[in-house]
């Protein structure tokens, strides 16, 4: 089970659970589900991870007409990723701190405390308060 998400500093947090590798055609599905409904640009900041480079994500964002723009983070740095502090967070707090009981499946547990992180906004705002994030936020 893999999971991706995204943050802004306003508090917002979206995120998917997935099987297998994050292929550019299920990065394309994750960046619908983004947009839907989104009436002011996004600007999203992604790691150099292939599936944020396919033409199918080039073809997608190019027909926002400018309403989503990805900014790519420098080869790794996942330190000026704020949502690098989310999956921090998560393992300090999470699966790490509370092993699975005999039964129970990783994923579910995972998808639950995500919703969680999801429910608390001023937690998700928090990691913009990080110092290696401060060139994106104005907290």
């Amino acid at each position: 089970m893999r999971a991706a998400s995204a943050i802004n500093s306003k508090g917002g947090f979206w995120f998917a659970t997935y099987e297998g590798g994050l292929s550019g055609e299920l990065f394309v599905a994750l960046l619908k589900k983004l947009m839907f409904n989104r009436k002011r640009p996004v600007h999203l900041i992604v790691d150099g991870l292939p599936a944020h480079k396919k033409a199918v994500v080039k073809d997608y964002v190019a027909s926002t007409n400018g309403k989503l723009t990805l900014h790519f983070l420098p080869g790794y740095a996942p330190d000026l990723n704020p949502d690098e502090l989310v999956w921090s967070h998560v393992k300090r707090t999470g699966v790490a701190r509370n092993p699975l009981r005999k039964g129970e499946k990783l994923g579910p547990k995972v998808h639950d405390q995500l919703a969680q992180v999801q429910q608390n906004p001023e937690l998700v705002r928090s990691f913009f308060r990080h110092p290696s994030v401060a060139y994106i936020s104005d907290l």
